[in-house]
Parts: structure tokens; C-alpha cells; sequence
């Protein structure tokens, strides 16, 4: 299949669609959620949540990256010896966390059981077949998509349910508990779905040899995404952190959707023409990339000028100061964006060295600022801390790309300097008119 515009443009296009609905479904579903329980139930259930995700990230094999990017990723002995990995490795991580679920309970004061719980989501993922990850191979992605926004729809109505009857942390963990379930048994209605045990050595090989790129990016991944969740989680109370975790959540939809984009598009996109000229591939980015980055600027900083306008509306006042937190963290999303988007398109080439070096240089960033700004600036400083980090991530991420023929670092910083100026311009305007600024809020 061809690299062309219209290709990039229409994957894009049902990914930011399907994508958009599925933030309508999640903004709902928190502000559902926000009038049904108390602030503490969300910092609990962010931390359990966290260490959950923190379990699966740190032993990832690349299952589903090597199926995309493997040139044997089609073969049914391949995606099977794949699928063999995955089990055992999902039963291997349901024991590993029911094994520290004890130390981790009484180190964060958690509700006992809460972890083992979280827990069983492993032993339902353990079986998912690797069909959406050949839909990714194959660039199916209106079916892709779908099937993504259909799950979220399930998991809001799943815990929706639960929590009106029970606004509980069970509510919610049963939810996720269920959620994956749905998504296991929905994996199989996709087409070449059939999945059963082999061992091909060679296959073994290879995906070991690629995966532990992988895993060492994702276990840094992991400790950049969530030492400030579970590091806050030891210094201010759930209600706070619960706070917090909300504006955190808000603040990571636009990441998540480039993170989407770059792994459901451009991952592929790039894995499939790899060996073709370094320079055609980057001139054919190049454009689109510049259209969907310059639209994201200036809705980051629309959004970030009137983040705390849009908290005051939607949410009762336990959870106002979230507007305020928003603010600073959109602007570090913005970094977040740029190191995703460049950090997927390495990795269609196979080299996932650089993105494991970013998220070295921003978690030492992390690790050594964090404490340091927390104490000096409270918790605005800790917030800043979080989007400077993508700064040290990017450097090593745009070493790759210069080495690889990737580099985007102009088109990088006219969009930064667009999201900066339209700030500025949108802040001041706010103020003229009589409305403050969103920065008057903040808490030092």
C-alpha cells in the first residue's frame, strides 16, 4: 500500500473521530462519577489503578508491537508463539501483584483486598486474542477505532452502574474487572481471531530481541507517567490527590490522543515503508504533521486559558481547584504531544533505543526535581516539574530522528512558539474583558 496524504489523512481522520467520541463518553463519565462520590474515592482508586498498570507496563514484551512491525507478524505460527508469550506472562504478573498486594496495602493505607482485586484483570487478559493488533498491521483503521470507542461506551456504563448503587472503590474496580472481560471476549469477534499455544524458537527470538526495547521503554514510560501520582500519594491527602488526579486525567486526553494517532497510524504507517528513502518518507509526514500539530497548539492553549472557567462550570466546588491545576498542565501536555508523536514514528523504524533514552532523561528529571519543587513551591511546583520533564525527553528522542532522516525539530518550534503566542494573546483578551486570568487561582 502506498504512503500517501490521503492514506495518513483518512486513518487520522477516523482516529480523531472515534477518538473525540470516546473523550465525549470519559468527560461524562468523570463528571457522572465526580457527583456520586467523594474526591478520596478517586485518589484511591488513582493509586490502585496506577500500580496496576505500573505491574503489566514493567514486564511489557511488545506482543502487540511486534506482531505490527514484524515481517512475520501475518503468520499464524508467528502470532501464535506471540499469543503463547502473552499468557504465561499475564498469569505470571496476576501472581506477581497478589504476591506485593500486602507490602503496597500498608505502605499506602489502601483498603484491604483492593489490589488483589485489581488483580484479576490479568487472568481475563491473559487469553485476548491479537486481532487488533493485525487490524493495526493491516491498517484497518475504521474497525480499529470502533471497537476502541464501543469498549470505552462499555467500561462507562460498567462502572456508571456500580458506583450508583454502590459509590464505593469496589464499584470501581469491579467495573475495570468487568471492562476487560468485555474487551477480551469483543477480541474475538474480530477477524483472524483464533489463537492457541506454540512455541516457534526462532519467532521467540526475535520478539524477545525487539521486546526488550520495548520493555525497557515502557517500564520507563510507567515510572515517568506515575512517579508523581504515587510519589503525591505519600505527602497529600487522597482528597487532593483524588483532585489532582482529575485535572491529570483531563490534562493527558490530548496525549492520549496523539499517543493513539502515533500508535494506531503512524507506527504503522512507517513499519510498513521503512525501506523506502529516509527523505520521502519525512517530506510525505511533513505536511499532514504540520496541519494536526498547529490545530492542537491553539486548542491547548484555548483550553488552557479557560481551564479553571470550565472546572467552575461542570464540577461542584470539592473539586474547583482542579481548574487551576489544569492550567499548567496542558501546557505540559504540549511537550508530552511532541515526544509521542516523534517517539512512534522512530519506533516504525524499529528504533526504540531513543524513546528508552528520553524517558531515562525526563524521570531523572522526575526523581531529582520533583521532591525539590514540591517542598520549595508546593504543589504548582511539583505540576511544573511534570511538563518540564518532556523537555528532557525530547533531546534524545530528536537525536534519533536527526540520525534516522526523522527530524521535525522547526516545524516543533513554530508550534510552540504558536501555542505560546495564542496563550498570551487568548490570557490577555480574558483580561481586558474583565475575567481575570486562569493563573489568578493558583496556590503556591
Amino acid at each position: 500500500m502506498s504512503f500517501s496524504q490521503k492514506l495518513f489523512l483518512r486513518g487520522a481522520i477516523w482516529t480523531v473521530g472515534t477518538y473525540s467520541l470516546s473523550v465525549v463518553v470519559r468527560f461524562f463519565t468523570n463528571v457522572g462519577l465526580s457527583r456520586l462520590v467523594p474526591p478520596e474515592i478517586f485518589g484511591i482508586g488513582l493509586i490502585v489503578v496506577t500500580l496496576r498498570n505500573g505491574i503489566e507496563l514493567v514486564f511489557d514484551a511488545g506482543i502487540g508491537q511486534n506482531i505490527v512491525q514484524n515481517p512475520a507478524g501475518d503468520t499464524r505460527a508467528f502470532r501464535d508463539t506471540a499469543w503463547t508469550i502473552q499468557f504465561f506472562r499475564c498469569l505470571f504478573l496476576y501472581g506477581l501483584l497478589t504476591l506485593l498486594a500486602g507490602p503496597l496495602t500498608d505502605f499506602y493505607e489502601l483498603p484491604r483486598g483492593a489490589i488483589q482485586l485489581a488483580a484479576v484483570t490479568f487472568i481475563f487478559s491473559s487469553v485476548s486474542s491479537l486481532s487488533l493488533y493485525v487490524l493495526q498491521r493491516r491498517l484497518q483503521f475504521a474497525r480499529f477505532n470502533l471497537f476502541e470507542l464501543a469498549m470505552d461506551v462499555v467500561g462507562a456504563v460498567a462502572i456508571l452502574t456500580l458506583t450508583y448503587f454502590s459509590p464505593t472503590i469496589w464499584s470501581f474496580l469491579i467495573a475495570g474487572v468487568i471492562g476487560t472481560a468485555v474487551r477480551v471476549a469483543g477480541t474475538y469477534l474480530m477477524p483472524d481471531a483464533r489463537s492457541w499455544f506454540a512455541w516457534n524458537k526462532d519467532y521467540v527470538r526475535e520478539i524477545l530481541s525487539f521486546g526488550k526495547w520495548i520493555y525497557l521503554s515502557s517500564l520507563l514510560a510507567f515510572a515517568c507517567a506515575s512517579f508523581d501520582k504515587l510519589f503525591l500519594g505519600q505527602y497529600i491527602p487522597f482528597a487532593v490527590l483524588g483532585v489532582y488526579g482529575l485535572a491529570r486525567n483531563m490534562a493527558e486526553l490530548p496525549s492520549a490522543l496523539f499517543a493513539r494517532i502515533g500508535y494506531s497510524l503512524l507506527f504503522p504507517l512507517v513499519s510498513a515503508h521503512q525501506s523506502g528513502a529516509r527523505h520521502e518518507l519525512r517530506g510525505r509526514l511533513a505536511s499532514v504533521r504540520i496541519k494536526l500539530l498547529g490545530l492542537c497548539a491553539l486548542a491547548l492553549a484555548f483550553g488552557a486559558a479557560f481551564a479553571d472557567v470550565f472546572i467552575n462550570i461542570v464540577y461542584d466546588s470539592r473539586y474547583h481547584d482542579a481548574g487551576w491545576m489544569l492550567a499548567p498542565m496542558l501546557v505540559g501536555t504540549w511537550f508530552a504531544i511532541l515526544c509521542t508523536t516523534n517517539d512512534y514514528a522512530l519506533l516504525g523504524t524499529g528504533r526504540a533505543l531513543y524513546g528508552a533514552a528520553g524517558n531515562v532523561a525526563k524521570l531523572i528529571t522526575l526523581v531529582v526535581a520533583t521532591p525539590l519543587a514540591l517542598g520549595a513551591f508546593g504543589l504548582i511546583g511539583a505540576i511544573a516539574v511534570v511538563g518540564g520533564s518532556e523537555l528532557a525527553r525530547y533531546v534524545p528522542i530528536l537525536v534519533g530522528q536527526r540520525r534516522e532522516g526523522l527530524s521535525f525539530l522547526i516545524q516543533d518550534i513554530a508550534c510552540t512558539l504558536l501555542l505560546l503566542a495564542a496563550l498570551a494573546a487568548i490570557t490577555a483578551l480574558r483580561y481586558e474583558a474583565g475575567f481575570g486570568t486562569v493563573f489568578a487561582g493558583m496556590h503556591f
